[in-house]
């Protein structure tokens, strides 16, 4: 089995509650977005590593801010999307939050929360 040593990390919150495809829209475009503000070469390795993406969730929309807080403090690449209240979510609502590629020794930082459901 190959080791994974560079991740990235999607964290949905729990509510307010959104469809699957509104989910797999918002992870979309936040991925997308902290990838912009990667280097370039741990983007290289995470490729050649199996590009892997883990989302899991925290409890709430507060509780996602302070996670952007946290990975600001430790200067990790990162985007918070917020919505733009088109659809089924209330303009200005923070709706997903990506990290840049995160190697092995950063991965401990979002160890407390669980595997999206």
């Amino acid at each position: 089995m190959m080791e994974i040593k560079y991740k990235q990390f999607v964290i949905i919150p729990k509510k307010p509650k959104m469809s699957t495809g509104k989910i797999s829209s918002q992870t979309a475009h936040a991925t997308f977005m902290a990838l912009e503000q990667q280097q370039k070469p741990l983007i290289e390795k995470w490729k050649n590593n199996g590009m892997c993406v883990i989302v899991l969730e925290c409890v709430d929309t507060t509780q996602l801010m302070g996670i952007a807080k946290y990975l600001e403090q430790w200067k990790i690449p990162h985007h918070l999307y917020i919505d733009e209240g088109l659809t089924e979510i209330p303009m200005g609502t923070a709706t997903a939050l990506a990290t840049g590629v995160m190697t092995e020794e950063q991965h401990w930082m979002l160890s407390q929360l669980e595997l999206f459901r």
